[in-house]
């Protein structure tokens, strides 16, 4: 009994701590995201409450479960899961993904142990509901208390995690808002109620008064509208209570929850002119972008144009690779044109494209568990359904965020352990029952029982297991690349990468990581010189561990054009040193990338320098052309074509690329000497000095543009302004005689043989 009563415990403890940590649990570190943070503590509490669950049932001889249409529903999300992957070729990255992915096989699954875990533990004991949403308070204090301090002195980052001023230990800006609009309605829902008596009453009405200011400065219009559709549920139920023939403190309690509606709707249509006159210092913007309904759908429409994955979709976690095939070429002219899209304009309509109807089936089956839900509160609710109602009231908002949103972990967390909330308090009003499966060994049924949950908790701590693995090999990547920022050292990076690969080997985001840190490795060496056996056979280690690291991505992950795009950025830096073959691997990388984005045009502008560095200037030309086709307004291929044109002497066409340059990057001093020397090739002077000019106003010390400047000044007659040129030149280049020689001869008034330059 005593280990009976252990095992409850822990289960209890450990569901309580998420209800408590969640909001603010973050590791002061600069290169563990607050997202991971999250991401960790749920699944390890996650799995430690389900298997001590596990070992409390089977000590207890019994398994209990709650017949709750949303608990069975909610099952359904992490099997479509596990059969859309399954069905669409197993991978790595959708069974668990990289860095913060939920989108995953695993992902899932923690939610639906969330869920199980919460109900169980909260059913068990009439009112754990309400200590579970006491804890909820006093997290939510110390993240707002948090959140206060990072606004008042934004230097303050608690140690990297929040480098921004729109870093929140929530996670993104809009899951702070998010959260907040939740925290207001229950602080402010729970004060006057038992749950909120004593010193908890003080806790409630000061987060709603602190969550309130800061939902102003978040200022986000779609939580000012789930605000007011929740003062408005809670003033129907305050309606639907009222004391027969008197009711004057639920009519008071509407007026107040219509005046705070009333609040929220004026902030929806001018919380921007408040925002406004806020201080700078609370004027926090950010950008947030992502893909609308229409781009989400056509993207999904070009994966169902396949049969075979209508049903079952491209798999988890496959949106990014979806959006690289098949997104408008229009994305290209923004500025985001590079931009790896991980998700469509809501997390159930990205599981939809990425699931094909198995995944339209699960989440349609929760929408419809969560609306029976409301619907046998609305049958049952009375006055002291308080706690029901507000559990009920969050279920639908935070649901409603994943419809129109991307929610970050402690979102999709905290739907989840709302969902088993609900669930459990459906238990306590009578609206569902239980279920009591004996787990006796003394039957078969029992025994197979037994032996069922068993290998459930076996498979759990598994992928946990592989979950933490995962995570962990990614924070050492991230500490390899926070590492090489602060020191500049690849080596102590490479450390880092190595330990990443050791705990994960399968990681393709550290083998590309990997070949990053190897290449400026390799670049070091060899500008150090390779003098010696020691460090020839250091340099050639190097460049053999580099070349496994990108043949690792790829092996991996055929399918991320990223892995490909790495490979073929090694490949070509070894070509441009003369290793043998380097080159036809360099060309089959860039393939695989086009096969697998071909919406992106860096893969041409690599095919193009591979050409020109091998005098295949036509085939340049054309792989140029492609890459603009795709970009119009990519910088660097005009540049280049402006050079292969000035070459091949069309002056005119050389001219009209090397403007483009220029009109598309204004702050870059190569492009303005690129477009003097274009026109200094047509004796087009006066514009040559012109653009020279911007050059080295751009780059003070631009020898080149201040040389050839100072020609175009000679040419225009403006000696003096040649001669100073020439000057600054020469002090740039103190050792070169034949520039001393043309000063000698303007400060002489001699004229400058200009055939000889």
């Amino acid at each position: 009994m005593q280990s009976l009563a252990r095992s409850e415990a822990l289960a209890r403890w450990a569901v309580f701590l998420l209800f408590a940590l969640l909001p603010f649990f973050f590791v002061p570190v600069p290169w563990v995201s607050v997202a991971q943070a999250k991401i960790i503590l749920s699944t390890v509490l996650a799995v430690v409450a389900l298997l001590a669950w596990i070992a409390a049932s089977l000590k207890g001889s019994q398994l209990r479960v709650a017949r709750s249409p949303l608990l069975i529903a909610a099952a359904l999300i992490p099997i479509a899961y596990l059969v859309s992957a399954l069905a669409a070729g197993a991978t790595w990255e959708s069974f668990v993904g990289q860095e913060t992915s939920q989108d995953t096989v695993m992902g899932s699954i923690v939610w639906y142990i969330l869920l199980f875990v919460s109900a169980a533990v909260l059913s068990s004991g009439y009112g754990r509901a309400s200590q579970a949403l006491r804890l909820l308070l006093s997290g939510c204090s110390i993240a707002l208390l948090v959140q206060v301090v990072h606004l008042a002195f934004p230097s303050f980052t608690f140690g990297g995690a929040l480098p921004i001023a729109s870093s929140s230990i929530v996670g993104s800006w809009h899951d702070l808002g998010i959260f907040l609009g939740l925290m207001t309605f229950i602080s402010v829902a729970l004060v006057g109620t038992r749950v909120a008596e004593g010193r908890w009453r003080y806790v409630a009405v000061l987060n709603a008064c602190v969550a309130t200011a800061l939902l102003v400065i978040a200022n986000y219009p779609d939580v000012w509208v789930g605000l007011f559709l929740l003062c408005i549920f809670y003033v129907l139920f305050l309606y639907k209570t009222r004391a027969p023939g008197s009711g004057i403190l639920q009519l008071r309690g509407m007026k107040v929850w219509l005046l705070f509606a009333a609040l929220a709707i004026a902030l929806y249509f001018g919380g921007s002119t408040l925002y406004a006159v806020l201080p700078a210092r609370l004027q926090v913007e950010q950008v947030e972008v992502r893909p609308s309904w229409r781009g989400t759908f056509d993207i999904g429409h070009k994966v169902f144009a396949e049969p075979s994955r209508a049903f079952f979709g491209s798999g988890p976690s496959t949106f990014s690779r979806e959006w690289g095939l098949y997104k408008p070429l229009s994305i290209n002219t923004t500025q985001f044109w590079n931009v790896d899209f991980y998700h469509g304009i809501g997390f159930i309509p990205t599981s939809i494209v990425t699931m094909g109807i198995v995944g339209l089936l699960a989440w349609g089956a929760v929408c419809a568990g969560l609306l029976w839900s409301l619907w046998r509160w609305f049958r049952v609710v009375s006055a002291d359904s308080v706690v029901h109602t507000i559990i009920v009231g969050s279920a639908v908002y935070l649901t409603a965020f994943h419809l129109l949103y991307v929610p970050g972990p402690l979102i999709s967390f905290l739907t989840f352990l709302v969902f088993g909330a609900l669930v459990a308090q459906g238990l306590h009003a009578g609206i569902v029952r239980e279920w009591v499966v004996p787990l006796s060994w003394g039957s078969w049924i029992g025994r197979g029982a037994a032996g069922a949950v068993t290998l459930l908790g076996l498979l759990v701590l598994f992928a946990g297991v592989q979950s933490s693995r995962a995570i962990l090999s990614d924070l050492f990547v991230n500490r390899a690349v926070t590492e090489y920022n602060r020191t500049q050292d690849p080596k102590a990076a490479s450390r880092s990468i190595a330990l990443a690969v050791t705990v994960l080997p399968n990681n393709d985001r550290a083998h590309r990581a990997g070949v990053e840190l190897g290449l400026l490795q390799l670049s070091k060496m060899i500008s150090d010189g390779a003098n010696s056996e020691e460090a020839r056979a250091q340099l050639q280690a190097t460049l053999n561990s580099t070349i496994q690291h990108g043949l690792a991505a790829v092996s991996i992950e055929s399918r991320n054009y990223q892995n490909w795009l790495t490979l073929a950025r090694l490949y070509g830096e070894l070509a441009g040193v003369g290793v043998e073959g380097a080159e036809t691997s360099a060309r089959d990388a860039y393939a695989k990338v086009l096969e697998n984005n071909p919406t992106n045009p860096l893969p041409y502008l690599g095919l193009a320098q591979l050409d020109i560095a091998g005098g295949k200037e036509a085939e340049a030309r054309k792989n140029l052309e492609s890459a603009i086709q795709i970009k119009p307004d990519l910088a660097s291929a005009h540049f280049l074509l402006s050079q292969i044109h000035a070459r091949a002497n069309e002056m005119a066409k050389a001219e009209e690329h090397a403007i483009a340059v220029v009109q598309l990057a204004a702050d870059d001093p190569l492009g303005w000497y690129n477009l003097g020397t274009v026109f200094y090739a047509q004796e087009n002077n006066e514009n040559a000095a012109l653009a020279l000019e911007r050059a080295v106003t751009l780059q003070n010390n631009y020898a080149n543009a201040l040389f050839l400047l100072g020609l175009s000044y000679y040419k225009l007659d403006r000696r003096n302004d040649a001669l100073s040129a020439f000057k600054l030149v020469a002090e740039l280049s103190p050792g070169d005689a034949s520039l001393a020689g043309m000063i000698s001869k303007l400060e002489g008034g001699q004229d400058l043989d200009l055939l000889s330059q």
